[in-house]
């Protein structure tokens, strides 16, 4: 294989001895998954702010990640939430994948799963929170992957896309065919009503820590815990004083943290809270830093229990977000600088709507205070967390373990590299890019595009179906912003046409 492209070629993997043989206890896995969350939304990631107004505070957040590994080049498998969680949830990179571009609550065809894999493990599954990938609700097909159906032992969220609009949840509120909250396949939204969703998905999982461990305590868990912050509601209806698209709690986080079953707010206050700290704002801005930080307070109580019930130092915690940050129902990522150093938002390929912020943190097997500076994306935590668990990542799925790079016991120093590719297609354009070209959002600005990225450099190219095919290449370490395109200089062609042949490879149109 030609020099240019070797970092594609396959490295020879570590030798090491399956996870399992060394002789320890198997982890519980909590992986949480938050929607439209941008790179510069937390500190970790983003810790020097130019702006003076930019004061999100995520203090639970940047402490968790210091006592883990931060992963500062983790890509979302797509721009959009419903393709980069078919990914991320069956280990099959966009292209592969059954579910892809604009197919908000499309089932996905695989059958293996991360719940299903990791019950085969011997592992407790739950999902909480957004499922978003069953079937019904906006496609208006058959709900033929439930949670149920795919892994999970339990699930209490919501299944359908739409129902993810609001944070205060009521069967029909949105369209008489659209779910409210769901427990197992019963309908549950009795229990949901009058509850910002936040505090109501970080009180179940509480809940089913605590009681699994005064029943179950030898068996591991896996929590997939999504919630639906950042996510703009756009949905408001009158069980809510307050009509605003921006969802925000009623109250302040209680200081005891949360305890189910939760005391519905007073209908007055629902959708009314500013967090103290960002009083005097815009309150468009004030809406969407008390929502971030009320997910960092709701984590930091969840963080306490198992903490309360000895399980924090042998849990691992996997932190990222589906897409990157959004311009819709009220949010304006410019405010916070909520992409990061990046161009591009959510339902572009450019960096802004892939990059993610993401950390690790496991204190028994992976030492805190680092970086992680090597491209990896969501298909690879199939495999990962398989390692973990110390069986074996299905066949078709196409990531690779991350897992290696961490491990203390291990101290890997070649490792095989991952895939990073996406392809999406959407009606209209997201990015910062596409306000700088179109005064509409209507108008169609990217259409089907293709991201791939090796080593340091990224290639991509939009509007495939028009004929705009020409591929960019941009040096993302050097140019995080892809200001500079690389493609025409003479010193670039050999790597420009290994990875122009890769994207044709892969492009599934």
């Amino acid at each position: 294989m030609k020099k240019a492209f070797g970092i594609i070629a396959i490295v020879a993997a570590l030798a090491v001895a399956p996870i399992a043989a060394i002789g320890r206890t198997k982890p519980n896995i909590v992986f949480i998954l938050t929607d439209d969350l941008g790179f510069g939304d937390v500190g970790f990631t983003c810790n020097e702010r130019t702006n003076v107004l930019a004061r999100l505070r995520t203090p639970c957040l940047d402490r968790l990640a210091s006592e883990g590994v931060v992963l500062t080049a983790h890509y979302a498998a797509a721009p959009v939430s419903a393709p980069s969680r078919a990914s991320l949830i069956t280990g099959r990179v966009q292209g592969s994948c059954s579910l892809r571009d604009n197919c908000f609550d499309r089932a996905f065809s695989e059958t293996n799963t991360l719940a299903s894999v990791l019950h085969g493990a011997g592992y407790a599954t739950w999902a909480v929170g957004k499922w978003g990938v069953a079937g019904g609700g906006e496609s208006g097909e058959p709900v033929s992957s439930h949670p149920l159906d795919r892994g999970f032992d339990y699930f209490y969220g919501f299944l359908d896309h739409m129902a993810g609009h609001t944070y205060y949840h009521y069967e029909g509120h949105i369209r008489k065919a659209f779910m409210g909250i769901t427990e197992n396949r019963t309908n549950a939204t009795d229990s949901a009503k009058g509850i910002y969703s936040t505090d109501l998905f970080v009180a179940k999982a509480k809940q089913l820590v605590a009681r699994h461990a005064a029943e179950n305590g030898d068996t591991p868990f896996f929590l997939y815990l999504a919630m639906n912050t950042i996510h703009g509601s756009g949905q408001s209806d009158d069980t809510l004083k307050t009509k605003h698209p921006l969802h925000i709690p009623g109250r302040p986080y209680p200081a005891e943290g949360v305890k189910w079953p939760l005391e519905p707010e007073p209908f007055a206050a629902r959708n009314t809270w500013i967090d103290p700290a960002y009083r005097g704002l815009p309150e468009n801005a004030a809406r969407y830093a008390t929502a971030i930080t009320r997910l960092d307070n709701a984590l930091a109580d969840f963080i306490g229990e198992l903490k309360r019930l000895r399980l924090d130092n042998d849990t691992l915690i996997v932190f990222t977000s589906d897409n990157g940050p959004a311009d819709e129902y009220g949010a304006d990522p410019r405010f916070f600088g909520s992409n990061g150093p990046f161009d591009g938002l959510k339902r572009d390929v450019f960096e802004g709507g892939m990059r993610v912020p993401t950390f690790v943190r496991w204190p028994a097997r992976i030492s805190g205070g680092r970086k992680d500076d090597a491209p990896s994306q969501f298909h690879d935590w199939m495999a990962t967390l398989a390692d973990v668990a110390g069986t074996e990542a299905p066949k078709e799925s196409e990531g690779v373990s991350l897992f290696p790079r961490w491990d203390r016991l291990r101290n890997a120093k070649i490792f095989k590299p991952s895939l990073v590719y996406s392809q999406y297609e959407f009606p209209w354009g997201g990015g910062t890019e596409a306000f700088r070209e179109f005064e509409s959002r209507k108008a169609p600005v990217r259409g089907l595009q293709q991201m791939l990225r090796v080593g340091d450099y990224v290639a991509l190219r939009t509007k495939i179906r028009e004929g705009g095919a020409k591929v960019r290449l941009y040096n993302v370490v050097e140019d995080p912003f892809q200001k500079n395109d690389l493609s025409g200089l003479a010193e670039q062609q050999e790597r420009l046409r290994d990875m122009e042949r890769i994207l044709e490879e892969r492009l599934r149109k």
